[in-house]
């Protein structure tokens, strides 16, 4: 069932069931009201024929009597009055009537406290008890106009119910009509949105501000995708651009060994650049296969607690011998108060090649090859302040830095075997860490690189 049917039918049914609770509750309190209006007409004509007989006297009695029956006849659609005394014999009646036996269990039913009322078929029936001269009346009548008033009131209530579902379930269907068109709008503008370009936006010119919360949504969603997408793209085109220059050069020197007659010497030359080809291909897939392994774990609480200082000092060490011109310093900027202040929650493994990655970065695109590490404590968090001096980057390469494969134009300038994808690593085994990297460019020419890790109490 589509929408606009589906809204129509629910519109115009809740308009039925108000409209037919409205005129149910008009035609049953009418219908009381016609009741209740009748009884007192027939309460007040019983009484008023009471009242003047009480006024006759002897004389002529029998004459005024038929005068008062006479009058009075004709003022309910057939009326009947029966005036009995307290020895149940007949005062007066309309029509004239000798024998109460028919009617004698009804005048039974009058008591002393209330009206006696009763509908059989259209005629009502009231029960009077006047307790001074003990007197017991009984009136009945036919409310033929209101009876009639009431019956044109059925059919001007179910005309205007018919006329309502009428009008209800057209309006619905064009109200369903003018929601559901920017809504189809939408849907048309999204199917021709595809991967192959996503730089197309839906418009937020919609009359209904809910459209244009999807619409928005879907423009953000977009732009997520497209730089998803174009990171994808730009990924694939420098990690074939990284593999393929290795491989090329391994090839141009295998050829030309090949072809040649070499020396020992020359072939040891071949050999040694091989080797360092070799070892460039197996640092860039290793690095791949990490990017790729991290973008699809979490944080595991049942990680180990690891203190940071450690962590930092170890992997001082191992890159002091790797690198023995590093000048490298660990500084503590304030004081723990006590060791849960170092500790985190996480993968050790992880958390040294995160610092491991940091400190040879560092050392790579450091003007004077010292690293200086500052160690803070907060009350929930510990961060690490890696600093090292060299140009700072500029705002375009501060936003693209942790993108694989990217390099600032110093870092280009500079002979590594690094392949741009150190910090890419650190970021995504941060976010493993529920933990951050951020970049500040510091006085004199100093870059900092700050690791905010989470305290293991806090996560």
């Amino acid at each position: 069932m589509s929408f606009r049917l589906r809204f129509a039918l629910r519109f115009t049914s809740a308009v039925a069931v108000i409209l037919l609770i409205c005129f149910i509750s008009i035609y049953f309190l009418y219908a009381n009201y016609r009741q209740q209006d009748f009884y007192n007409r027939v309460r007040s004509e019983g009484l008023e024929v009471y009242r003047l007989l009480t006024k006759l006297g002897d004389k002529d009695q029998g004459k005024s009597i038929d005068i008062i029956r006479e009058v009075h006849s004709s003022i309910i659609y057939e009326e009947e009055i029966m005036i009995l005394d307290s020895n149940r014999n007949i005062l007066f009646s309309i029509p004239e009537v000798t024998d109460i036996s028919n009617i004698s269990s009804m005048f039974q039913k009058i008591n002393t406290t209330e009206d006696y009322t009763e509908i059989i078929g259209d005629r009502q029936y009231l029960g009077l008890y006047l307790p001074q001269p003990k007197v017991q009346i009984v009136i009945s009548g036919i409310d033929e106009p209101g009876l009639t008033r009431l019956q044109n009131l059925k059919l001007i209530l179910l005309i205007v119910f018919a006329a309502a579902l009428i009008i209800s379930t057209s309006i619905s269907f064009l109200f369903s009509i003018q929601v559901s068109q920017p809504l189809l709008s939408l849907s048309k503008q999204m199917e021709t949105t595809s991967e192959v370009d996503l730089r197309k936006r839906i418009p937020e010119n919609a009359a209904f501000s809910e459209v244009n919360l999807v619409a928005r949504n879907f423009n953000a969603m977009l732009e997520r995708l497209e730089k998803t997408f174009e990171f994808q793209r730009s990924f694939v085109h420098h990690a074939s651009h990284e593999l393929r220059t290795p491989l090329a050069t391994m090839l141009s020197h295998t050829e030309s060994a090949l072809a040649n007659r070499l020396t020992e010497e020359e072939y040891r030359i071949v050999l040694g650049s091989l080797k360092q080809d070799q070892e460039r291909m197996i640092e860039l897939t290793n690095s791949l296969l990490l990017i790729s392994q991290f973008e699809q774990q979490g944080f595991d609480q049942s990680w180990p607690i690891c203190r940071v200082d450690e962590i930092l000092y170890d992997k001082i060490s191992i890159n002091v011998k790797m690198f023995p011109d590093l000048g490298i310093s660990l500084v503590f900027l304030n004081t723990p108060s006590s060791d849960d202040d170092l500790t985190i929650k996480g993968n050790e493994a992880l958390l040294k090649s995160m610092f491991s990655n940091l400190i040879r970065n560092g050392y790579y695109y450091s003007t004077n090859k010292k690293v200086e590490i500052f160690l803070e404590i907060t009350e929930d968090k510990v961060l690490v302040h890696v600093e090292t001096k060299g140009e700072h980057l500029n705002e375009v390469e501060r936003e693209k830095i942790m993108i694989p494969f990217f390099r600032g134009e110093y870092a280009r300038q500079k002979k590594t075997t690094g392949a741009g994808l150190g910090l890419t690593i650190v970021q995504r085994i941060l976010n493993m860490h529920k933990g951050s990297l951020v970049y500040s460019p510091m006085p004199n020419q100093v870059n900092r690189f700050t690791v905010i890790l989470p305290k293991a109490k806090t996560v």
